[in-house]
C-alpha cells in the first residue's frame, strides 16, 4: 500500500511539474515572434455531403483590433509588420490542389510577435475568387499566448447569385424595392489617415496618402495594431482621391447568398501541424518558433 501510494505521489508530482514547466515555458512565449503559415481551403460539396446547413443570419465582423499583411512595422514603415516568410507546406497545398473538388483558397507564411489575448489583433485573412470588391474567402485569424498557444478563426466563405454593385455610386435610395436580398457582408477595414490642421499632406511614391511627420500607428499595447488613429483635432478623412475633403460617398452594400462560417478556437503545439475540419472550409496551421540569427547576436 505505501509503495502505492509513493509511486502515485511520484506520478502526480512528475505530472504537476511537466504542466508547470509547460505553463512557464508558454509564459515566456509573450513577446516572441513566430513563424505561422497557414493554407486554407474549399471542398465543393461539402455542405451538400454533410449535415451542415447554411446558416440563415450569420453575425458577421472584423475585430476592431486588427493588422493586415500591408500593415507597416512601427518600427521601420517601409518593413510590414507581419513579415513574410518561405513556405514550407507547398506539398499540402499541392495534394489538395490535385484533390478533386478541393480549391485551395489561401497560403501564406508570416512571422509576428505574439502576445496575450488582449493584445492580441485579427489578421485579416482573405482569397479565393473576386466578386466585386470581395474575395469568396474573407474574415480575420487571432493568434495568442497565455500558458499556450492559442488560435483563433473567424472565417467565412461566401457565394453570390447576383452579379456585383458599382461600389463607387453613392447610395440615395435605401428604401429602393430593387435592392439586392441575401446575407449583407461586413466591409474590410481600412486605415484612415487623419491630417492635423497645421501639417502638410504628403504623397508616396505610388500617389498615396501618407502619414505626417510625428504620425504614429500604433497602440500602447501592441506595436502592429490599426485601431482609427482619429483625434479631436483632426481636419479631414482623406481616402483615395478625394484630397482635402471628407469622402462622401457610402460603399454599396454586398449580399452574399450563402455564407459558411468557420468559428473555432483551438490550442497550439509550436511546431506541430494542426487542422481545423468545417464541412466547405478546411485550415491547415502550423507555428514555427523563429530561431535566434548566430550574425544578428
Amino acid at each position: 500500500m505505501n509503495r502505492t501510494r509513493q509511486r502515485f505521489s511520484l506520478l502526480g508530482g512528475a505530472l504537476l511539474a511537466s504542466l508547470l514547466s509547460a505553463g512557464v515555458q508558454a509564459a515566456g512565449y509573450a513577446g516572441t515572434q513566430f513563424e505561422i503559415e497557414m493554407v486554407v481551403f474549399s471542398r465543393d460539396n461539402g455542405m451538400s455531403q454533410s449535415r451542415e446547413t447554411w446558416p440563415t443570419a450569420p453575425r458577421l465582423g472584423y475585430d476592431s483590433q486588427w493588422v493586415d499583411f500591408d500593415t507597416p512595422s512601427s518600427d521601420d514603415p517601409l518593413v510590414p509588420a507581419l513579415q513574410p516568410a518561405d513556405n514550407l507546406l507547398n506539398n499540402k497545398a499541392a495534394a489538395l490542389r490535385r484533390a478533386s473538388g478541393h480549391q485551395v483558397l489561401f497560403h501564406k507564411t508570416w512571422r509576428q510577435v505574439l502576445h496575450n489575448e488582449r493584445n492580441a489583433p485579427a489578421v485579416l485573412i482573405s482569397g479565393g475568387p473576386r466578386h466585386g470588391e470581395h474575395n469568396a474567402l474573407e474574415g480575420s485569424v487571432t493568434l495568442s499566448v497565455s500558458r499556450y498557444l492559442h488560435v483563433s478563426t473567424d472565417l467565412w466563405f461566401m457565394e453570390f447569385d447576383q452579379p456585383p454593385m458599382d461600389t463607387a455610386a453613392p447610395i440615395t435610395n435605401q428604401g429602393n424595392s430593387n435592392t439586392p436580398t441575401g446575407i449583407r457582408i461586413p466591409q474590410r477595414p481600412k486605415v484612415t489617415h487623419t491630417i492635423r490642421e497645421s501639417e502638410p499632406l504628403g504623397l508616396g511614391i505610388d500617389g498615396d496618402i501618407s502619414a505626417p511627420a510625428g504620425f504614429d500607428n500604433t497602440s500602447a499595447d501592441s506595436p502592429a495594431i490599426n485601431s482609427g488613429y482619429s483625434t479631436s483635432a483632426d481636419r479631414a478623412v482623406f481616402s483615395g482621391d478625394n484630397y482635402g475633403e471628407a469622402s462622401t460617398l457610402t460603399p454599396a452594400p454586398v449580399y452574399a447568398s450563402r455564407v459558411a462560417v468557420l468559428r473555432e478556437e483551438r490550442r497550439l503545439r509550436s511546431g506541430e501541424l494542426h487542422y481545423i475540419d468545417h464541412p466547405k472550409l478546411g485550415v491547415l496551421i502550423e507555428v514555427r518558433t523563429v530561431k535566434a540569427d548566430p550574425e544578428a547576436d
